[in-house]
C-alpha cells in the first residue's frame, strides 16, 4: 500500500486575501493526502536572531510557536508556500520564516523535500516572477529543496481572483502533487 502523502500549506499574507483564496482553491483541489494549512499571521513567530545556535543543533532556541511549524515542515512530503508580492519582494511573514528555517541548513533536514511556491500580486506576472524567484533563491538552493514549478496569480484587491479564472492553474499545480 502506497504511503499517504503529507502536504503542509503555509501563507506569508498579513491578511486574508487572494493569497490566502489561491492556496484554499489548491487545498480543495487536492485529495486522498493528509494536508493542513498554515496561516503565518496566527502564529507568534519570533524574528531570527542570527546567533548561529542552530549550526550546532537542529533547533532553534527560540522558544516560539515557530518550533511546531519547523516539526511540521520536517514531516511535510510537500510544500506549497504562498506569498503576496510587495514591492516585487515576499512579504514580512514569509522572510521571518524563511529566516527561521536555517536550523534545517546545516543537517539538511529537508533536503529534496519538494516545493511548490506561489506569488499573488498586482505587478506584471514577468517582473513578479523574476523577483520573487530571486526572493526565494537562498531558501530553496540552501536548504536543497526539489522547486517543482513557481506559479503566479495576478490580482491586488480582496476578491479580484475567482476559482473559474485560476482552474487550469490548479489542476497543473494537482498534477504536481501528485
Amino acid at each position: 500500500m502506497k504511503k499517504q502523502q503529507k502536504i503542509l500549506f503555509i501563507s506569508g499574507s498579513p491578511r486574508k486575501g487572494n493569497t490566502d483564496f489561491v492556496l484554499a482553491e489548491i487545498f480543495k483541489a487536492v485529495n486522498d493526502v493528509d494536508k493542513e494549512l498554515i496561516l503565518l499571521r496566527e502564529k507568534n513567530i519570533e524574528f531570527c536572531r542570527g546567533c548561529l545556535a542552530c549550526h550546532h543543533k537542529p533547533e532553534c532556541i527560540i522558544k516560539d510557536e515557530m518550533s511546531e511549524v519547523l516539526r511540521k515542515v520536517k514531516t511535510a512530503d510537500i510544500l506549497v508556500i504562498g506569498t503576496p508580492n510587495y514591492f516585487d519582494n515576499v512579504s514580512g511573514l514569509m522572510k521571518n520564516f524563511m529566516d527561521r528555517t536555517h536550523p534545517f541548513y546545516k543537517q539538511e533536514l529537508v533536503r529534496d523535500k519538494k516545493l511548490i511556491l506561489v506569488y499573488v500580486g498586482a505587478g506584471d506576472e514577468e517582473g513578479t516572477k523574476k523577483y520573487l524567484d530571486f526572493a526565494f533563491y537562498g531558501f530553496v538552493k540552501y536548504l536543497k529543496l526539489k522547486l517543482l514549478g513557481t506559479y503566479v496569480f495576478k490580482s491586488l484587491d480582496v476578491g479580484d481572483l475567482k476559482a473559474e479564472k485560476i482552474s487550469k492553474e490548479i489542476k497543473d499545480i494537482v498534477k504536481k502533487i501528485n
